[in-house]
């Protein structure tokens, strides 16, 4: 019997009170299974991820739907004020709340919805009007809750039931409109669709009787829904939508359990555990030997108690590190054979110096510690970086990343790894689908980026923890390192050969250029004579000859070639064909043989080469010398103390096409002594770079007039080397002396 008041009057009401349909199952279904269900798992996924926007989502949809039917349902007014107060504010908000976040969360996973990238302002539509009403109802319902009469004076309903209904109904069909797009998506990964398509079909199989039921009460019939089997069956249904989501998120990897209980352990054997047990080990001991000092425990036993709990007192800390490692290996074999595996490998790979050892010795060990399948190292080639090593594809694949691109420039920025959460979100996006790219690893030196290690999908689906992706960056920086000094050695490697291939070809050329000398002394009456070329390097540019010519004559030839080492070679061997091609002419027009040979020279050599060149002819009939100077140092001819130098002729050899020169001519006489010479042995220089100088080898030569030519030149340098007192010889030194009888 009920007491109501109609018209100022009390009225006594009879009413039958009957069960439910079907309150049993309907009971466990509907007020413990997914309530509890909804809880557990919302707040699980928003501990493990709190800075996932997603992760809050889930949780304000779960809570609300936990109050959809529920024990929140129940008169909240039975209860003490203050809690019935909260517990009414949070029904109503979580209720108003729910369909606001389903609709976010279609939006938002697992990736942005594309039209709401383009136009976010419209789910606005719906979030402040839903917002605004479930904020009206929180603080109407507390009003209610504490004074029903004032409630219904000051919070009357102004928005009808119905057209919240319609408004919810909305946002709930935001949260699949998403997901069917997506899942529709050909860009999408497989994995993705795969989990969207369960969600999707889940939920669908979920919401969908109520929704039709909602629907149908409210367009066709506008009014609330009534109370019957339909509604109970429809709100059991229900129940499918936590459980397909915590599959769901099972599958997508958003928690792992293995990791939270580890990680609890680890926290519990931590240095704050640790004290804890010391002092309960301390208060242990203390409480044993207080209560036993009384008893009928003998002395011997009761110091060996007190004497153990004071050793587990001091090494409980190691006591702790045993029980955590020995936890690892019992209950965590795959981690704790993960971090043992990839911790010998981080000081492993600095030790390996070749390049495809190293990239398959990483490769492999990351495939036995993680069970990665697909994994693909990528090294920079030019501008581009392309894969060096490919491990567990039917195929290579064919990814090759610029080097400015949005990824690399992610990499050589952050030098940490990077989850690919979502490879339709990257513009490299057809590359990263060849790999299968879930993590990235940058392979960096100094502030380079030498390439990146692509790792696939665990053969158990399972994400990259953060105690992986740590392990991994580590690995990865030791590589690089190893990586650089792999590559450091191999240029080391290529620099030695190529050093000792080059020594071997200057060696060669040396001994091809010592050939190009004169290999045999015409004999030539009343005139003895010889040389000598020292090149500053295994081949130089100078260059001497002697020539045996026609009627007995003796050509004598100097030169230098501008530069050093095989350029000048070359074109010293030039010079010395040019030289013997013309000398056989039988006519003494030395000067026309300097033209013909600069000519040829200035052909055969680039712009900038060019000889100066000495060429005389010595006839021992009339002991006269016919010469002609290009440009090259003036012989020197002695006779007693006066010094003559032969200078007539003209411009170098080579610089010009066409040139003149002027033939000149000396008488010479017994006892006369002729140096030729470039200026690599007047110019020798001492540690102050201090020339030798013409006058000192006029010295030189005055102090061994009386040698034999052959024993004078070695004199003359022996000479210059003690001036130059160790520095080194800058330049080829060459002297040809010849002494007439």
């Amino acid at each position: 019997t009920v007491t109501v008041e109609r018209g100022g009057r009390p009225l006594d009401v009879r009413l039958t009170l009957r069960p439910l349909p079907m309150w049993r199952p309907f009971a466990v279904v509907c007020l413990l299974v997914m309530p509890w269900l909804s809880i557990a798992l919302g707040f699980w996924v928003a501990a493990l991820r709190p800075r996932d926007l997603r992760s809050w989502l889930m949780l304000g949809m779960l809570l609300g739907l936990s109050q959809v039917v529920g024990p929140g349902n129940l008169d909240a007014r039975a209860w003490p004020l203050p809690l019935a107060g909260l517990s009414a504010v949070y029904q109503a908000f979580a209720l108003r709340a729910w369909a606001v976040c389903m609709m976010l969360f279609g939006i938002y996973f697992p990736q942005r919805w594309a039209p709401d990238v383009r136009r976010p302002w419209l789910k606005w539509l719906l979030v402040v009007p839903l917002g605004a009403l479930a904020l009206w109802d929180a603080l109407r319902s507390a009003v209610f809750t504490a004074d029903y009469a004032a409630g219904a004076r000051w919070f009357p309903a102004t928005v009808p039931g119905w057209i919240q209904l319609l408004l919810a109904a909305a946002a709930v069909l935001l949260f699949f409109i998403p997901l069917a797009s997506k899942y529709r998506d050909p860009a999408l990964a497989t994995d993705d669709r795969r989990r969207l398509k369960l969600l999707y079909w889940g939920s669908t199989a979920a919401m969908a009787p109520m929704f039709l039921y909602l629907v149908v009460n409210v367009l066709v019939f506008r009014r609330q829904p009534q109370d019957g089997l339909l509604v109970v069956l429809a709100f059991m249904a229900m129940v499918l939508f936590p459980v397909t989501l915590a599959y769901v998120v099972v599958v997508q990897r958003a928690m792992d359990v293995r990791m939270v209980v580890r990680q609890g352990v680890q926290y519990t054997l931590a240095r704050g555990g640790i004290r804890v047990l010391q002092v309960a080990v301390i208060v242990g001991v203390i409480f044993l030997a207080v209560t036993y000092s009384t008893g009928t425990m003998s002395r011997p036993n009761r110091f060996t108690l007190i004497a153990f709990g004071v050793f587990v007192t001091i090494r409980i800390r190691d006591i702790g590190d045993y029980l955590r490692r020995w936890v690892d290996r019992r209950f965590f074999r795959e981690s704790y054979d993960a971090e043992r595996i990839l911790g010998e490998l981080s000081e492993q790979v600095r030790s390996i110096l070749e390049r495809d050892e190293l990239l398959g010795t990483v490769a492999r060990k990351i495939s036995e510690s993680l069970h990665v399948e697909r994994i693909a190292v990528l090294l920079q080639d030019e501008r581009v970086f392309r894969p060096a090593l490919a491990r567990g594809y039917a195929a290579p694949p064919e990814a090759v990343f610029a080097g400015d691109a949005p990824t690399v420039n992610r990499l050589r920025g952050s030098r940490e790894p990077v989850v690919i959460e979502n490879r339709a979100a990257y513009v490299e996006r057809k590359a990263l689908d060849s790999l299968d790219s879930e993590v990235l690893l940058p392979l960096t030196a100094k502030k380079e980026l030498l390439g990146f290690i692509s790792l696939g999908p665990k053969k158990s689906e399972e994400p990259y923890s953060s105690t992986d992706t740590r392990l991994l960056g580590a690995v990865a920086a030791q590589t690089g390192l190893a990586l650089e000094n792999s590559r450091l050695s191999e240029a080391i490697a290529a620099e030695v050969a190529q050093r000792e291939l080059m020594s071997r070809e200057i060696e060669i050329a040396r001994e091809v250029q010592q050939r190009l000398f004169p290999q045999s002394m015409p004999e030539v009456p009343c005139l003895q004579y010889a040389g000598h070329c020292r090149p500053a390097r295994g081949v130089g540019g100078d260059y001497y000859d002697f020539l045996a010519l026609a009627s007995g004559r003796l050509g004598l030839a100097i030169a230098d070639v501008s530069g050093k080492g095989i350029p000048a070679a070359l074109l010293m061997a030039s010079l010395q064909a040019s030289v013997r091609g013309q000398s056989q002419a039988r006519d003494n027009d030395i000067a026309g043989l300097m033209e013909r040979v600069n000519r040829l020279v200035f052909d055969a050599s680039p712009e900038n080469r060019y000889a100066t060149f000495f060429y005389g002819q010595f006839d021992p009939a009339t002991r006269r010398l016919a010469y002609v100077n290009g440009g090259h140092n003036p012989p020197i001819l002695l006779r007693g103390e006066e010094v003559i130098r032969l200078e007539t002729g003209g411009p170098v050899v080579g610089l010009f096409r066409v040139a003149r020169y002027e033939q000149g001519e000396a008488q010479l006489e017994p006892g006369d002594l002729l140096a030729l010479y470039t200026d690599g042995v007047s110019e020798a220089e001492n540690p102050a770079e201090e020339e030798w100088g013409e006058e000192a080898l006029i010295a030189a030569l005055h102090s061994g007039a009386a040698l034999p030519p052959s024993e004078l030149i070695a004199r003359v340098m022996e000479a210059a080397d003690g001036f130059a007192a160790g520095a080194p010889q800058h330049d080829d030194m060459t002297l040809v002396i010849a002494r007439v009888l």
